[in-house]
């Protein structure tokens, strides 16, 4: 079984998270590191972390490539954005061994998530019979962990003009299930996202759109396939993100989490 390098991504006035997730975690990763960026020096809370420090003027797709360079091809990464909350981030250790251990095919392990577009209702596939696994067509890039055989792909992808990182979820997706491998959410687990974005998001999908051209045909094609399977749900689940943004309580009145 590969062991886990967990990798807490990290920003100027999210470190104080960061550490405490970490604190969390404890032993229960193989390894962890906290890939960070800030315009100052090192904060005091991550002195007792393994640390990786980027250019505070890049995004996600440099963090994401920090990951790639610093994790061992035996290890599993697993990424955790620290904006992010969850009552139980050692579950999400032993949660993602244990989908990794049960599933040899396995490409991507994801939890639930909250504060996502990518609501299960809209991005599954089908259930695996007697567990809390969903075979799903998108996981979202918040918190996700990769098996080791997708990281030569990864490292082909060049991510020098997509700043914000957008898209790299549907590259690996689609490198999956290209590959014969499989994406999985686990509704056993939830980690909650708040729903916020600090950069353009025009420009972050103008960039995602250019970054994507380097997917294979056979990509291209699962790309349309996952796609088309999620399209019939499209507004549905735009409406209930919208409802999430603006009126939370009364989703968790109406009990639409279970979705």
């Amino acid at each position: 079984m590969y062991a886990i390098h967990v990798f807490i991504i990290s920003w100027q006035g999210q470190h104080e998270k960061a550490a405490a997730i970490a604190k969390s975690l404890g032993e229960a990763p193989n390894r962890l590191s906290i890939v960070y960026s800030d315009p100052d020096t090192q904060p005091a809370c991550l002195n007792e972390y393994s640390t990786i420090r980027r250019d505070n003027r890049l995004f996600w797709a440099d963090k994401f490539q920090a990951c790639l360079e610093h994790c061992a091809d035996d290890e599993i990464m697993l990424v955790i954005h620290a904006d992010c909350r969850c009552d139980d981030w050692p579950g999400v250790i032993q949660r993602c061994r244990e989908g990794f251990s049960r599933f040899a095919e396995l490409g991507i392990w994801a939890p639930k998530l909250t504060g996502t577009p990518w609501r299960l209702q809209r991005t599954r596939i089908r259930r695996i019979s007697g567990t809390a696994y969903s075979v799903v067509a998108q996981t979202d890039g918040l918190v996700f962990a990769l098996s080791p055989t997708l990281y030569p792909r990864m490292k082909q992808a060049d991510y020098t003009d997509n700043l914000y990182g957008l898209g790299i979820d549907w590259l690996f997706l689609c490198a999956a299930y290209a590959g014969g491998m499989t994406a999985i959410t686990d509704e056993a687990i939830t980690v909650h996202h708040p729903i916020t974005r600090g950069y353009s998001t025009q420009e972050a999908r103008a960039q995602k759109r250019a970054f994507l051209k380097q997917m294979s045909d056979e990509e291209q094609r699962t790309c349309r396939r996952l796609k088309a399977h999620m399209r019939p749900r499209k507004i549905f689940s735009k409406i209930m993100y919208w409802l999430e943004c603006n009126f939370p309580n009364f989703l968790k009145q109406q009990n639409f989490g279970a979705f």
